[in-house]
């Protein structure tokens, strides 16, 4: 094993660690584009907040290859303190296919798991006055604020900054593209460059409700987190995730989604304060899953995101920071590898803080047993997959 860990380190620093100066580079260029976006899109409606919630592999530095996608969200503010009741009520409206609008219906929006509506009434009446949610800067069908028309609100002031940006500034080697909505609950960009590769940015709406995980109301659901006695993370840390809380993004057309990105962030952020190999054995597991179990074009099969998780149920199981010795990266890895393993052979991988939640359930079956296969054969014979070349 003490071989295959160098194997294993020699694999990192070949194939995953990212250029510092090039990646502080696209860093701030990054920044200053979304910035300048956030900055006009809050002047025209002040519900788009200007300070964003940095997200995503980037954020949380667990990137691989290259600095070449960064997410963002962007908190649209209802300006309301919202409860698990807000997301228990019933609205009456519908999305016509055939027009592509939200409608009004006779019939309530159907119950669904894991996805609510949210009545804002009380929002309806701040803006009111000020006309901020009039015309085409709607986004309510009754009192109820309507995911879609959230995301085409933002979208069309996204356009609309892109184009006033281009308008002012000076001939540049590079040009932003905004991509059609799709089912992600992100609006992405494209940056594209003249003599480098295409940048994108994720830019995704949220609704900052901070709902908790715990509450005694009968609305509240159940997420099974955190386990009780749970060694991992410390109370330290499950308290900070208290605080941060449980937020809604724009994934379906009318229900709104839960979104535990922040919460994912910050415990992915310091790990590995300790010197422990949480971390640098995720970012080792996301490269070569893009490399030679799912590479990017497949999009029904295994993702990062997948990966994070996994990474999360291991450090339930082994929450000692001397059980994440850098000495014993390799059995880590192949542990997860068979947990990851397991979890395919079922098709149900549990989101980390909603249990409820099988992350497999709109994925290939065909792209997860391929991966599987993989898998199985990287565990079989490790060191001839590290000891390619791959560049």
């Amino acid at each position: 094993m003490a071989y295959l860990n160098g194997r294993f380190q020699y694999f990192y620093k070949e194939n995953v660690e990212l250029d510092i100066v090039q990646t502080r580079g696209k860093s701030l260029f990054v920044k200053e584009i979304v910035e300048e976006i956030l900055i006009y899109v809050h002047n025209a409606d002040k519900r788009f907040s200007i300070h964003k919630e940095c997200v995503g592999s980037f954020h949380s530095y667990t990137k691989v290859s290259e600095a070449d996608e960064f997410d963002f969200s962007v908190v649209f503010d209802t300006g309301m303190t919202h409860q698990w009741l807000h997301l228990h009520q019933t609205p009456f409206y519908d999305f016509d296919r055939k027009t592509k609008k939200v409608i009004h219906s006779r019939n309530p929006l159907p119950s669904m798991l894991l996805k609510f509506p949210l009545l804002v009434n009380t929002s309806v009446q701040i803006w009111k006055p000020e006309g901020l949610n009039e015309g085409p800067n709607c986004v309510t069908n009754g009192d109820f604020i309507v995911p879609i028309s959230v995301k085409r609100l933002f979208k069309t002031l996204v356009c609309d900054a892109i184009h006033c940006i281009n308008e002012t500034r000076t001939p540049s080697n590079h040009k932003v593209i905004v991509q059609n909505l799709n089912d992600s609950p992100a609006l992405t960009l494209t940056i594209r460059q003249l003599e480098e590769d295409d940048i994108n940015i994720d830019m995704a709406p949220l609704l900052k409700l901070q709902l908790p995980f715990q509450s005694e109301t009968r609305w509240q659901p159940n997420f099974g987190w955190p386990i009780p006695g749970a060694k991992w993370p410390s109370s330290a840390k499950v308290q900070q995730m208290f605080a941060i809380g449980i937020n809604l993004v724009t994934t379906d057309l009318l229900y709104w989604k839960l979104s535990f990105a922040t919460c994912e962030r910050e415990l992915l952020k310091d790990i590995d304060r300790n010197g422990s190999c949480r971390r640098r054995s995720l970012r080792i597991m996301k490269r070569l899953c893009e490399l030679n179990w799912c590479p990017k074009v497949v999009t029904d099969g295994l993702t990062s995101y997948h990966l994070n998780n996994i990474l999360f149920f291991e450090c339930d199981s082994y929450p000692e920071d001397h059980q994440w010795r850098m000495s014993l990266i390799g059995e880590r890895i192949l542990s997860m590898l068979g947990r990851l393993l397991q979890h395919i052979q079922n098709k149900n991988l549990p989101q980390y803080f909603n249990r409820r939640n099988n992350l497999f359930v709109k994925k290939s079956h065909r792209s997860l047993d391929e991966a599987g296969i993989y898998i199985k054969q990287f565990i079989n014979n490790p060191e001839m997959y590290l000891n390619k070349k791959y560049k």
